[in-house]
């Protein structure tokens, strides 16, 4: 249901958006808190951290664009059989984004993709296992614009790893467009 809800709004953008969203290049940074939920045969890891991404994207001009970049997600840790688990991960992005612009210094977007992983989990330091995939990424957002260069964000994503139950984050950033 939540895919569902998720597809029927990025289409819902891209049907109505709008000439208001900025048009041309944009390069940006983002603080991240990242949440990474996973329950496996008697174990349970529920953990937050905070990481960054560097993105660049491209708008054209009915409100379409594509953007791509880089995502740290720290290193969330947890409690596990009194030992402690952590994930090391980062991974690559690359999105269709639709935006819908509101005003014309207010937008509302939505991005569906698809990003390429690679995680290190680790017990006391440990490592155990490396893993990696490509997998369905989903995101929100709203943009503000300032009537020059620079643009501030937030956004909510959610990637569709597979083998672990959740995996969300959250981010506020800003954006130089050229």
């Amino acid at each position: 249901m939540k895919k569902f809800a998720w597809a029927t709004s990025l289409c819902l953008i891209i049907l109505y958006s709008s000439a208001n969203a900025d048009d041309g290049l944009s390069l940006g940074a983002s603080y991240t808190y990242v949440n990474i939920k996973d329950s496996d045969q008697g174990f349970s890891f529920d953990a937050a951290d905070t990481g960054y991404k560097l993105f660049g994207r491209y708008m054209f001009n009915n409100g379409l664009g594509i953007e791509g970049g880089y995502i740290d997600f720290g290193n969330p840790h947890d409690d596990l059989f009194g030992q402690v688990a952590r994930i090391d991960a980062e991974a690559w992005s690359l999105y269709g984004v639709g935006a819908l612009g509101l005003t014309d210094s207010f937008d509302l977007f939505a991005k569906a993709g698809v990003i390429s992983w690679e995680a290190d989990s680790l017990i006391d330091g440990i490592p155990i296992s490396v893993d990696d995939g490509e997998d369905l990424a989903l995101g929100i957002g709203a943009k503000w614009n300032s009537d020059g260069a620079f643009g501030l964000r937030a956004e909510l994503e959610w990637f569709d790893v597979d083998d672990v139950d959740a995996v969300w984050m959250a981010s506020v950033g800003f954006e130089l467009r050229f």
